[in-house]
C-alpha cells in the first residue's frame, strides 16, 4: 500500500494585516475530506482509492492564511472496506492514514514556506539557525 499520485486541485494564499506587532502563531493542520474507490484498472492497479484533502496554514492574529486542496491516489488491498470504513465513521487504519498525512504535510509544507515567502509571512516551520561559537576562556 502506497501513494500512487498527488495532485494539487486548488491554492488560495493571502496576507491580511501586516503591522501586527508580537508573537505570531503559525497553525498547519491536513484534513482529509473524502474518500472513493477509483479504478486504475487499465493500468494495471487493481485497488486504489481518490483521497480529497484540504491543508491549511493559518497565522494568529489574522496575519494571512495559506490553503491547499488536492487529491492523493492511494493503492490498497481492499478499496471497497477502506471506503466503508470512512464512510461509516470517518476512520482510516493507522498505517494509510500516517503515510498519506506525512505525505500531505511533506508536499503542503515545503510549497506554504514558498508561499508564505512571497506574501511576506514568517514561514510556517522553524529553520535552524547556524551561530558561531563563543571562544571559551582558560583559567590558567
Amino acid at each position: 500500500m502506497s501513494v500512487i499520485g498527488f495532485n494539487f486541485t486548488a491554492i488560495n494564499a493571502s496576507s491580511e494585516d501586516k503591522n501586527i506587532k508580537g508573537d505570531i502563531s503559525i497553525q498547519s493542520s491536513p484534513n482529509i475530506e473524502s474518500i472513493e474507490r477509483h479504478d486504475l484498472s487499465s493500468i494495471g492497479i487493481p485497488e486504489a482509492v481518490e483521497m480529497k484533502f484540504r491543508f491549511a496554514t493559518n497565522y494568529e492574529p489574522k496575519a494571512g492564511h495559506i490553503e491547499f486542496r488536492g487529491n492523493i491516489l492511494y493503492q490498497v488491498e481492499d478499496a471497497k472496506k477502506i471506503v466503508k470504513q470512512w464512510k461509516d465513521g470517518g476512520k482510516l487504519d493507522e498505517s494509510i492514514a500516517l503515510d498519506v498525512l506525512n505525505t500531505i504535510f511533506r508536499r503542503c509544507l515545503s510549497r506554504s514556506v514558498e508561499m508564505a515567502d512571497l506574501l511576506r509571512l514568517p514561514p510556517p516551520i522553524r529553520f535552524p539557525i547556524v551561530t558561531t561559537e563563543k571562544p571559551t576562556v582558560s583559567g590558567n
